[in-house]
């Protein structure tokens, strides 16, 4: 039996704080037969700070099974790491040290999707930064909230099943991560 591999998908977006771009964001994801893999890869620049992100996440037949989130201020001592994976019926999760499990579940849809695929009747999301599964809901027009702890909320905005917007409520106030190819 021969194995589909499709060419990867690769999109670029700038991140905007007002009309300024301060970073870039890169997501790629591979498919090879039932295998799927995704890596996003973003970094923020200001005059305050530099923050790099790198996400990965492996999913075999539509399942994910494996997710590791670096975080890092570009100082090699400082990388702040999160692991998902799956072991049977359940995913173990360490956030940052922190270590937890969710049970009887198997994610089917993580973030890192919502930079490929537009999530049309998808209720809940898998965080691979928080560790956690979230909710998101339509609001219509191809927009989509999801919904964070603390009550913050970050809209996906969708052209023809594209993703060409998100607002993110960011720590230096209302970004946007907008996508240039």
């Amino acid at each position: 039996m021969a194995f589909l591999r499709l060419p990867a998908q690769v999109h670029t977006f700038e991140i905007r704080l007002g009309s300024r771009v301060i970073g870039v964001v890169e997501a790629r994801c591979d498919v090879n037969g039932a295998a799927r893999n995704m890596v996003i890869k973003s970094k923020i620049e200001t005059a305050f700070m530099s923050k790099f992100t790198d996400i990965s996440c492996e999913y075999t037949n539509n399942i994910l099974v494996a997710s590791k989130v670096v975080r890092s201020s570009g100082k090699s001592d400082e990388g702040k790491v999160v692991s998902t994976r799956r072991n049977g019926s359940r995913y173990m999760i360490d956030l940052e040290g922190e270590k937890s499990t969710l049970d009887n579940v198997e994610i089917q849809h993580s973030v890192s999707d919502l930079y490929f695929t537009e999530p049309r009747q998808v209720t809940s999301i898998y965080s691979e930064t928080l560790g956690k599964l979230l909710s998101i809901r339509p609001l219509g027009n191809g927009a989509y909230e999801l919904s964070l702890p603390e009550g913050k909320k970050n809209i996906y905005r969708y052209q023809k099943g594209t993703l060409v917007d998100v607002e993110v409520n960011h720590t230096l106030g209302k970004a946007h991560i907008v996508r240039t190819s």
